[in-house]
């Protein structure tokens, strides 16, 4: 019958479209083997293969610190850092006569404590990181809430737990010790009073209801979450609005009533020496400038035994490559200044922590943000001179402030990546101390073991399943990162 097609040529048809399919899958099995090859479709893709000779060398040169100049002989830069020198020594700076900022920040331990976490007239839940090269840092404190060196400075005096003292206790004491200094330098003489509103607005910045929800849903610990719930009912709370009044002030700080001024300016002497504190002088500082100087040559024949080897060399290939380490730990001070949650567990401090208290524990750079704009000593406050003012309104923290997005939900449990200068010196490790030794950082990031006790961990972060070989040339290289410290005020 015409119209209908045969069984015959069914059969052919079929036959010949299973023969196409056929080839159509051959084809693609080809494909997706030479694909595969490259690691494009397969599951568990190669590691970050190391850079080359020519790209390596490119992101060295990004990587040298300035050598910055020593202030004029009696300049006022020198006098001033020299009399911040003498405030950061004196243990009259604290309640009881016995905590400078020397004893968390000592010379010999490269501007750290080698405790886990600081002890000044308490125990601190933070670690002591290093001041050095902290002139060209962005953020301070582990959770970035003070926005310059200088403000910096300020907090530790007021903390109960590190000087102890007050506003009033501190006016009173450089009056007593350093009036005639204090007075030649800022024009006028200690007299405790109200100086008027510290900041150009008191607004105040407001946890949105969707961090505060993302923060109580990304709480780890059963236990914890167990214990907010609790909490907000005594008080007759939604559990979100715990965790909000938590992490972000209700209020404006209250205008002292004594010399807020005072404190600003002994910030800026400390700051002023504290800025004269580099470390630039490291075996691989020396290896980047002779990679710098022979752009034609190998880097391995600019290796030296002695100093920089061909294992430093094989850790570096590492860090910029494999390890990955270099996404965050980039730039001069090997740190992008920036905050990341690491996906740290709970410690067991921290599971002795009121509900509060953990929560201020583990938020990080969540509750630092709100902190840094409703601070009296932030970059927009009226407490700093007129000259001040501009300047520091002119840096990258205080242009960053502008564009600060109080609903990222990446800031819950981050924290500010550290500087791996002298990083063999300045153990213990993270912002708790809880690692003691490089070994124990390195086989955190080797294996991710642990789950973030809150927030969720930073999504470029995978296992390194790194040789044990690997892990020991990328410690060699991290230990050609130790300087002598420099004391520019000196000079």
């Amino acid at each position: 019958m015409k119209g209908i097609n045969s069984r015959t040529a069914f059969r052919k048809k079929k036959s010949l479209n299973g023969a196409m399919l056929r080839l159509i899958l051959a084809a693609g099995v080809i494909v997706a083997f030479f694909i595969t090859h490259q690691g494009i479709l397969d599951s568990k893709p190669d590691p970050r293969k190391a850079l080359g000779d020519k790209d390596l060398a490119a992101v060295l040169a990004t990587l040298s610190l300035p050598d910055p100049k020593s202030p004029a002989p009696g300049s006022r830069e020198q006098r001033l850092a020299k009399f911040g020198k003498k405030l950061f020594f004196d243990t009259r700076l604290s309640s009881n006569g016995q905590v400078s900022c020397a004893t968390c920040h000592q010379p010999d331990k490269s501007f750290t404590d080698g405790l886990p976490t600081a002890r000044g007239m308490g125990v601190t839940n933070r670690n002591s990181p290093t001041i050095l090269n902290g002139a060209m840092a962005h953020w301070f404190f582990w959770d970035g809430r003070a926005d310059s060196l200088a403000a910096q400075a300020v907090g530790p005096l007021e903390n109960p737990n590190e000087h102890g003292l007050t506003g009033a206790s501190l006016a009173a004491m450089i009056e007593e010790h350093y009036g005639t200094e204090y007075q030649a330098f800022f024009g006028k003489t200690v007299k405790p009073g109200r100086f008027g509103p510290t900041t150009f607005d008191n607004k105040i910045p407001v946890i949105s209801a969707k961090l505060a929800a993302y923060t109580l849903a990304s709480v780890g610990p059963y236990e914890r979450l167990t214990d907010i719930l609790k909490a907000a009912g005594k008080k007759g709370m939604q559990p979100s609005e715990l965790v909000s009044k938590t992490l972000a002030p209700t209020t404006a700080p209250d205008q002292h009533l004594v010399a807020t001024e005072v404190a600003a300016n002994v910030g800026l002497a400390i700051s002023t020496w504290e800025k004269l504190q580099i470390s630039n002088k490291s075996p691989f500082d020396f290896f980047l400038k002779r990679v710098a100087e022979n752009p034609e040559s190998s880097l391995q024949s600019l290796t030296d035994e002695r100093t920089f080897s061909i294992e430093a060399l094989a850790g570096l290939r590492i860090f910029t490559g494999k390890g990955n380490c270099s996404l965050c730990h980039r730039g001069a001070l090997l740190s992008d200044q920036q905050f990341h949650n690491i996906g740290l567990g709970e410690t067991p401090r921290q599971q002795e922590l009121p509900i509060a208290s953990w929560l201020l524990d583990v938020a990080g750079r969540a509750k630092g943000q709100f902190d840094v704009l409703n601070s009296e000593f932030n970059c927009q406050s009226m407490v700093w001179s007129p000259d001040n003012i501009v300047v520091r309104r002119q840096s990258e923290s205080c242009r960053e402030q502008e564009f600060t997005d109080l609903e990222n939900f990446e800031n819950v449990g981050a924290f500010k990546t550290p500087t791996l200068r002298n990083v063999a010196m300045t153990g213990p490790y993270f912002h708790d101390g809880r690692a003691a030794t490089i070994d124990e950082v390195l086989s955190h990031y080797d294996q991710l073991k642990a789950e973030p006790v809150i927030g969720h961990r930073e999504e470029s972060l995978r296992p390194l399943d790194l040789a044990p070989q690997e892990k020991q040339q990328l410690k060699i290289f991290l230990q050609t990162l130790t300087s002598p410290a420099r004391d520019l005020s000196e000079y």
